[in-house]
Order: C-alpha cells, then sequence, then structure tokens
C-alpha cells in the first residue's frame, strides 16, 4: 500500500481557510448581524472595516519583514559560509543539522524580544487597541522582570541542550566547492543526514564597488533618530521606531545600491507569501469584531478561565493557534482583541497577557516551516533535518514559558 506523504498547507491556503471559517461562526454566532442573505453582506461590509483599520499596522509589519529578512541574507549566508570554511580548513567535524537547528531556534524567542509585533504594537501611538489597554511601554513587556528571567533560563538551557546532541550525534567534516560553492560530506557514517548543498541564492548580494555614502547616510539616520528620541524625551518605542533602526542598519550592511537592490529582490519574492496575508488577517479581526462574534468568543474564554489560568491559557492557545497562522502581526491582529478584552473582564495585566501571545506564537514556531524557508534556503539543509532537533528545544520553552506565567 502506497504511503501519502504529509505536508503543512500553504500559509495562505490556511488563511483562506480560516477567513471562511470566521465567516460561517459570525453568521452562526454573531449577534449583531441582520438575518438571511442580508447577514452575508453584513460580514462582507465587516471584512472591509477590518482591512481598513488595520491598513497602518500591515504596512509597518510588511516592511519590518522585508528589512528583517534582508540583513538576515547578509548576516545568515556570511555565518554559514564562514563556519562551513572553516571546518573545512582545520578539518573539524560538526553535526551540520543540529548548527541550523541553533540558529532557527532565535525563533523562540523573537516575539519576546525587540521584534516582537505585539510588544512593539502595544508600544506606539495610536494602535488598534489603544482605547483599551493605552500605551503599554516595552518597560512592563520586553524588559518586565517575567520576560528578562525567561530570557535567562533559555540562555542557559538551550546551549545546554545542544551541547547534549552534540555529544549524542554522529558528526563529519564538510567540503567547500569553491567552484560550485557546495557543501558536501567525506566520511560521512550512513546514520548522518545529508548535509545538503548551498543553493546559489543563498549566496550574498554580488559586492561590485563600495559606496561611502550609503554607510554614512545609515549611520547619520541611525544617529539622528536616537538623537531625536532623546531630545524629545520620548519614552515611546513603537514599530516606526524599530522600522526606522533596520532601515538604518540596511544602509550599513550593503556595499552599494546594487546589493541592496539585488537582496530587496530575494526579500520580497521570499516573504510575498505572508505579505498578502495580512489583508486576510486583518478581514478575519473585522469580521470578529463587527459581528458581535469577538463578544462570544471572549465571554467563552473567561467562563473557563481564573486569574492565575488565563495567561497560561492564552499562551497555549496562542501556540495552536501560530501552527495556522505564522504571522505574528497577523495573529496578534486576529487573536489579541479577544485576549485583551478576557483579561480585561478577568483581571489579568494587559502587559502580562500580551507577552502571553509572545510566547505561544514564538514557541511553536520550533514546529512552524514557514520561517525555517530563508534558512534552509541558505543552509540547503531539509526541514526534518533540523525539525529533528528543535522539537526538544520547543519542550524546554514549553516548560520555561509556562512556569515564568504562573509565577509571575
Amino acid at each position: 500500500m502506497k504511503k501519502h506523504k504529509f505536508s503543512v498547507p500553504d500559509p495562505l491556503i490556511l488563511a483562506l481557510g480560516l477567513t471562511g471559517i470566521t465567516m460561517i461562526l459570525a453568521l452562526a454566532f454573531g449577534d449583531a448581524l441582520r438575518p438571511g442573505l442580508a447577514g452575508v453582506a453584513d460580514v462582507l461590509v465587516c471584512w472591509t472595516e477590518g482591512f481598513w483599520d488595520l491598513l497602518a499596522f500591515s504596512m509597518q509589519m510588511v516592511l519590518i519583514l522585508l528589512l528583517g529578512y534582508m540583513l538576515a541574507l547578509v548576516f545568515g549566508a556570511i555565518l554559514v559560509k564562514k563556519i562551513a570554511e572553516q571546518a573545512a580548513r582545520t578539518g573539524s567535524a560538526i553535526n551540520y543539522p543540529l548548527l541550523g537547528a541553533s540558529a532557527y531556534v532565535c525563533m523562540m524567542v523573537w516575539h519576546g524580544g525587540l521584534s516582537g509585533s505585539a510588544p512593539l504594537s502595544v508600544a506606539s501611538q495610536g494602535h488598534f487597541l489603544v482605547d483599551t489597554t493605552g500605551i503599554i511601554p516595552l518597560t512592563l513587556t520586553i524588559f518586565s522582570p517575567m520576560n528578562l528571567v525567561s530570557w535567562g533560563a533559555l540562555i542557559v538551557l538551550i546551549p545546554l541542550a545542544s551541547w547534549f546532541y552534540a555529544r549524542k550525534h554522529e558528526v563529519s567534516v564538510p567540503v567547500i566547492s569553491d567552484a560550485q560553492a557546495t557543501l558536501a560530506s567525506v566520511e560521512r557514517p550512513a546514520n548522518v543526514p545529508e548535509p545538503g548543498n548551498l543553493p546559489a541564492s543563498a549566496s550574498l548580494p554580488s559586492q561590485g564597488t563600495h559606496s561611502f555614502w550609503m554607510p554614512l547616510s545609515g549611520a547619520l539616520l541611525l544617529a539622528g533618530s536616537v538623537a531625536y528620541a532623546v531630545i524629545r524625551n520620548d519614552s515611546t518605542f513603537g514599530l516606526d521606531q524599530v522600522n526606522l533602526i533596520l532601515f538604518a542598519l540596511v544602509l550599513l550592511a550593503f556595499p552599494n545600491a546594487g546589493a541592496l537592490g539585488e537582496a530587496a529582490d530575494k526579500a520580497v519574492k521570499s516573504t510575498t507569501g505572508i505579505i498578502i496575508q495580512f489583508p486576510l488577517y486583518a478581514g478575519i479581526m473585522g469580521i470578529m469584531k463587527y459581528s458581535g462574534l469577538l463578544v462570544v468568543i471572549t465571554n467563552w474564554f473567561v467562563s473557563i478561565s481564573s486569574l492565575q489560568t488565563l495567561p497560561l491559557f492564552s499562551f497555549l492557545s496562542a501556540g495552536l493557534v501560530n501552527l495556522f497562522v505564522p504571522s505574528g502581526g497577523g495573529q496578534w491582529a486576529v487573536q489579541g482583541p479577544v485576549l485583551i478584552q478576557a483579561a480585561g473582564l478577568v483581571g489579568v495585566d494587559y502587559a502580562k497577557e500580551v507577552m502571553a501571545l509572545a510566547y505561544g506564537d514564538q514557541l511553536t514556531n520550533m514546529l512552524q516551516p514557514f520561517w525555517a524557508l530563508p534558512l534552509l534556503g541558505i543552509t540547503g539543509l531539509k526541514a526534518g533535518q533540523i525539525f529533528r532537533y528543535s522539537l526538544p528545544y520547543m519542550l524546554v520553552g514549553l516548560v520555561i514559558f509556562s512556569l515564568v506565567l504562573l509565577l509571575f
């Protein structure tokens, strides 16, 4: 009997499917819709209202995605190339899939860091939940004692897990082919996965002539943004500020406009699949908000939660939702209003609820193949080769995040 290989549906298909499911649920349970066919028209109006409500937020997230990918393309490619070259030159044996998984584990801390969609959103002026939460500064989310403790625990335990796996699994010496820029394995044991080839698309953008003006512009922009914040004594640090810093770093990282344009082209091609999902998630949020479905879901969530358990339940539900909504910004748009309303009714601190969603979103990235695509493209590894190591990392994170949410 022929076995069928399981594959994860395309994230865009999942977004379309979630849109359809949300429309059906709104028609069935939404208490703000007219009956019959008029209700269908109401749902479509709700979708368009959500799209326009989150237009600014969607554009902010698109910029973060593109600029962040461009930086990752440069530094990730350099790191992979240099490690492989050094191992080949010295005859050092490495576990290449474990190396890839160790690089990918950063996705388990991103939403609790300075690129986190939810913490940065609620710290921004005029964010879409400002009437409920107000401005929540980063000192209460990213730099809160709870989050700093989780960071510290991960910094200690994740390297220990990597060290343990490095001792238990076979390693091999990579060989670099200057002609083809490929990674191969010499005398690799049969039970060691094929490292794979480093594809041409993973190479660094062409260098060409180094421009003096680009790094100078980046340095001036970075210094100017910092000076402006200091002079204004502005304590808010949101999505706009992050985009400005990322753009300055991009100017500093690339030697000339040609290299920057080449990286931007690759970034657009690689992130288009997630960018076009933002209107769908904005529409889902609009349907939930304006149809009355948001109130129904919130009341159910509150009915099974208490002051102590709501953050934990929010964390676990966010981990599940992330498997279907891989975008952190999209997930915050869809799930954030539900969790914030529930937190207000139960009495949970809004900042803690924001971080509960952030923890859940970043945790199951260890099983979410979408965000691994840039890494796989750079390293030539296959998803299964890194996920065999990232799953134990996820279990470590599950314990840490659950404990900090219960103890703080």
